[in-house]
């Protein structure tokens, strides 16, 4: 029998070369952790600012179409309602005249070489 009292396992003193590999270890796992943080496909900090990214340019592209459905939708409005704007659209688009109109051309024409 021994007089000398053993320390239990957790209170015993790590050595300084333990407390090096202790440290090594935790902080190897710590930049382990963080590049999975950063990098996790599908949940990563760079998929969420891709997916941001794509988030604002559909947001962009939807003001834009509907501003296009509102100004369509102002165009129907005034061919259903404004006799004067269908008639301007009718001459300008279509060259249509109303009855007893006869249309000139001024416009240069090109000479024919032959």
């Amino acid at each position: 029998m021994s007089f000398i009292k053993k320390k239990p396992k957790s209170q015993q003193k790590l050595s300084r070369i333990q407390k090096n590999r202790v440290i090594k270890i935790v902080f190897i796992l710590s930049v382990i952790a963080f590049l999975w943080i950063c990098f996790a496909p599908g949940s990563g900090v760079v998929t969420l600012l891709s997916k941001q990214s794509e988030l604002k340019k559909a947001h962009e592209e939807t003001a834009r179409i509907e501003q296009q459905i509102n100004e369509l939708q102002n165009e129907i409005d005034q061919l259903h309602n404004d006799p004067q704007y269908l008639e301007d659209i009718a001459r300008k688009e279509y060259g249509l005249l109303k009855k007893n109109e006869e249309v000139y051309d001024f416009s240069k024409s090109k000479p024919k070489n032959k």
